[in-house]
């Protein structure tokens, strides 16, 4: 799968009011060693990416931000440093983890 320049986003450029949230092209961030570029399927805007764009969560926020960051997709491309996910993969992720389709959990039920 080609790596394509852009990418259509929803993401906020300051943090205030719903009336922030802008829909449209970015560029695709470049790939470091240890990313994993995942062509998004469906994604869902949760309540940390609420908090994040509201300002009400203090972070350091890097803009344009990017919300919703619980997503399912295919992995296009993984960094050099990436053992456990390659290109073609299917996988869920949220701001905390990303789990490649399939693989069993400790609990013992296929993600």
């Amino acid at each position: 799968m080609p790596i394509p320049a852009t990418m259509q986003a929803a993401f906020i450029r300051e943090t205030g009011g719903t009336d922030r949230i802008e829909i449209g092209e970015l560029p695709v961030p470049p790939l470091g060693p240890t990313d994993v570029l995942v062509r998004m399927e469906a994604s869902e805007v949760n309540h940390v990416d609420l908090f994040v764009r509201s300002g009400a969560f203090p972070t350091h926020t890097p803009f344009p931000f990017v919300i919703g960051r619980d997503l399912v997709g295919t992995v296009v491309e993984a960094g050099s440093g990436v053992a456990a996910f390659a290109a073609n993969d299917r996988v869920w992720c949220n701001s905390r983890v990303i789990v490649k389709s399939g693989v069993r959990r400790s609990g013992g039920s296929p993600v």
